[in-house]
């Protein structure tokens, strides 16, 4: 693969001796480059909080996105669980900036499909990653169709990524922010 840069060609592809290597350094260059971006141009807390609020409050509509709420139990035991959604990790992870986050399936058996997220705050050098098992049996044991297991596998990595930004972003500083969404 090739790309134009400033008229001049630059071969993107790499011989590698079959263990992957030239992508390896591609993508160990790209990281040192945003590190290296990151300690250049360090984030600011309160305009962090000053951005993620006005994004959760743009409108009723974003607001509502930011939360979540399931009903759990039957009957008298029923109790409704709320918390911060996926959208609102969305805005804490671009509010918060130098950082990295992405998700992606890791196993799945008969019963269950596990995915993992991952969050890197690429200034201060902490990741962390969470894993979420997700069912793809329904009641009686029966295995879902491959179009429901792609989007178990879907919501899987969407609760862990979710999981990942908003435990690698320290809740006492958006707690606020998601209170302001509700």
């Amino acid at each position: 693969m090739s790309s134009q840069h400033g008229g001049e060609v630059e071969n993107l592809e790499r011989e590698t001796d079959g263990d992957g290597m030239g992508l390896m350094s591609i993508n160990a260059a790209e990281i040192n480059q945003q590190i290296a971006t990151a300690k250049r141009y360090p984030r600011s807390i309160k305009e962090f909080v000053r951005e993620a609020t006005e994004m959760v409050s743009m409108s009723q509509s974003i607001a509502a996105e930011c939360m979540y709420s399931l009903k759990r139990g039957r009957g008298e035991d029923s109790k409704v669980i709320e918390g911060p959604s996926a959208r609102m990790a969305e805005v804490v992870a671009s509010a918060w900036g130098n950082c990295r986050a992405g998700a992606r399936v890791v196993g799945e058996d008969d019963r269950f499909v596990t995915a993992q997220g991952a969050f890197i705050d690429l200034q201060r050098n902490v990741a962390i990653t969470y894993e979420v098992q997700r069912r793809i049996v329904d009641k009686k044991g029966r295995r879902f169709g491959p179009d429901m297991i792609g989007v178990t596998a879907n919501a899987a990595c969407s609760i862990a990524l979710r999981n990942a930004i908003l435990k690698g972003v320290p809740k006492a500083i958006w707690a606020d922010i998601w209170e302001k969404a509700r």
